[in-house]
């Protein structure tokens, strides 16, 4: 071929050498390079038939071999025959199946290692990459799930017809007997269904109760009909709502709860237990205009989202944010404001209000934040998980020396 061929000498971790290729006609060399590795058997070779062998390899030299910059060749020589045969193993192991069964199959014509060979040996230099990617180091690292696990239920659901012509007409009939009536009810094809009692006052007033029946709420909760599980979530989300209604509201044009401003109009605050520490955060901030007039109000918020993973329930929880012209009323440019905060925000300030979502919905926390624990639903941490990778935090982005100000919202 008239290539040179250089022998790696010495210590070496899976690669005996490099050829660097060379015009044959005017002698001139350009730095490029084909690392190789040979093996050399008088035995007859794996798989042997007239047509083709394989030759298998370690898990570790496929690694180092397609792992670096310049590519790699197998050269397999059968001393019994004389002959050389080749492959370029980058470009065969980059096929899963190939990397899977750890054999490069060799075909006896086409992968012949002779004069033949020059012109494709030539262009495998060609696939050579300008840098390596290195793997994350071996560390330890904890990862927080964004999962709330359901750690308690209503135990029974009620079931009773109702005469009601309507949705509208049905809640009408109940806010009569009490303005504020739980929402954990829904109706489906002229009956109720709910975690209340429906034999307690207000329901019994807009339900037939002498047809009212009670099933165990796995029947719901575990089951695979599709239209049973729909409406079991569905109560899930009611109750979610109701857990919170002391202290936020629901936008149910986005499908978020959010925190309300304390009575007053004035900015909320709350003090919660984080990691190791106890810290408090602005859940409802008021931002003025130069002249001391409101501008909007920016309100800690949550999209959630329940899913039965095996026999067991969770929420998912997503932190985002609320804007309000005067703490209740929409703001028309919500949409801006948080598209903001959004590209500001890194991963520690989405664990940081993960981590006050966590504390305020679970359990421990309800005792102190709720007047009483809600009764039909109760949530509780989920455990982090161990994973035996990581990346060190000094070799992502450097760490924001100060937080955004009042104009950046985190605050």
């Amino acid at each position: 071929m008239e290539y040179l061929f250089y022998e790696t000498g010495g210590v070496e971790a899976g690669i005996d050498g490099f050829i660097e290729i060379r015009d044959p006609k005017t002698g001139e060399v350009a730095n490029q390079l084909v690392q190789f590795q040979s093996k050399a058997t008088g035995n007859r070779l794996p798989g042997d038939t007239d047509t083709s062998f394989h030759w298998p390899c370690d898990a570790r030299d496929i690694d180092y071999w397609t792992f670096g910059t310049a590519p790699v060749v197998l050269i397999v020589v059968d001393l019994t025959a004389d002959r050389a045969y080749w492959k370029d193993v980058r470009a065969w192991f980059s096929d899963p199946q190939n990397r899977a069964s750890r054999k490069v199959q060799f075909d006896k014509k086409a992968d012949l290692f002779d004069i033949g060979a020059a012109r494709a040996l030539r262009e495998v230099t060609t696939t050579a990459r300008p840098g390596s990617y290195y793997s994350a180091p071996r560390r330890t690292e904890e990862l927080t799930t964004n999962l709330l696990r359901v750690s308690a239920m209503a135990t029974t659901l009620y079931w009773a017809p109702t005469n009601a012509k309507s949705v509208a007409e049905f809640w009408a009939r109940v806010r009569e007997h009490d303005p504020y009536p739980s929402g954990a009810a829904i109706l489906r094809g002229g009956a109720v269904l709910s975690f209340c009692n429906l034999d307690q006052l207000p329901w019994r007033e807009a339900c037939d109760i002498g047809a009212m029946e009670e099933f165990d709420v796995s029947e719901w909760a575990l089951s695979d009909d599709p239209d049973r599980e729909r409406d079991f979530v569905d109560l899930l989300n009611r109750a979610m709502r109701e857990m919170v209604r002391h202290d936020m509201s629901y936008d149910r044009d986005h499908y978020v709860l959010y925190f309300r401003p304390n009575p007053g109009k004035r900015d909320r605050k709350i003090t919660y237990f984080a990691e190791k520490k106890s810290t408090d955060r602005s859940v409802a901030k008021r931002y003025k205009k130069p002249d001391g007039q409101t501008k909007f109000w920016r309100h800690s918020a949550f999209k959630w989202q329940f899913i039965r993973i095996g026999d067991e329930w969770f929420a998912q929880i997503t932190p985002t944010y609320h804007f309000t012209r005067d703490g209740r009323e929409k703001d028309k440019f919500g949409g801006e404001h948080l598209s903001k905060i959004k590209r500001m925000e890194w991963n520690p300030d989405v664990r940081g209000q993960f981590g006050m979502w966590r504390a305020y919905l679970c359990v421990d926390e309800q005792k102190d934040m709720f007047r009483q624990a809600y009764p039909y639903l109760t949530l509780a941490p989920v455990e982090k998980l161990l994973a035996d990778f990581g990346v060190p935090d000094d070799l992502w982005k450097p760490v924001r020396a100060d937080p955004p100000d009042e104009e950046g919202l985190l605050l």
